[in-house]
């Protein structure tokens, strides 16, 4: 009984702790908005006037979709060694972006294993429906993959071709 009522009390505390407002413990400056960028890579904020998720969706719901993605600033090729800045320090994890094609499936083919080592997440930027997409996928194996613009990612790193690794110090291919 003793122990009951501590208890009791921790679990009706409960309901308040859920409900309290986060606590910013850090803000470098350089925050910025997140809807530019979900409106750049083509997602939805509004989720109760769409019905959508405001997230990324699934990988096997994008391959049931004709998916056409688009990245009008990218563009397949060599893109020289950058330095990421303080940008960098602000990633969660490194982020990869490739398209469908044949130079994107090869680099893609031949970083997989680093790339899964890094815990690396992909953007597929350019894309011409779902074949394209699952050529992409089928090379991926099993690193997680969104489809998206790299409209916002090429203008804050001055990128202008892919594919392209984004690491926490350096964008190289």
């Amino acid at each position: 009984m003793q122990l009951a009522i501590p208890l009791l009390f921790l679990c009706a505390l409960t309901p308040v702790f859920a409900a309290s407002p986060l606590t910013v413990l850090h803000d470098s400056g350089d925050t910025q908005p997140l809807a530019p960028l979900l409106e750049a890579s083509g997602f939805n904020q509004d989720a109760e006037a769409s019905g959508l998720p405001p997230i990324a969706p699934p990988m096997d719901v994008v391959r049931q979709q004709t998916v056409t993605v688009r990245s009008p600033s990218l563009s397949p090729g060599t893109q020289t060694r950058i330095a990421v800045g303080k940008a960098g320090t602000f990633l969660p994890r490194p982020i990869f972006l490739v398209g469908a094609d044949e130079a994107s499936l090869s680099w893609l083919a031949n970083h997989r294993i680093q790339l899964a080592t890094l815990g690396a997440v992909g953007l597929v930027v350019e894309a011409n429906g779902e074949a394209d997409m699952l050529k992409v996928l089928r090379v991926a194996g099993d690193l997680p993959l969104a489809a998206g613009s790299g409209e916002m990612l090429a203008e804050q790193f001055g990128l202008r071709h892919y594919p392209v690794l984004i690491g926490p110090a350096w964008i190289e291919q």
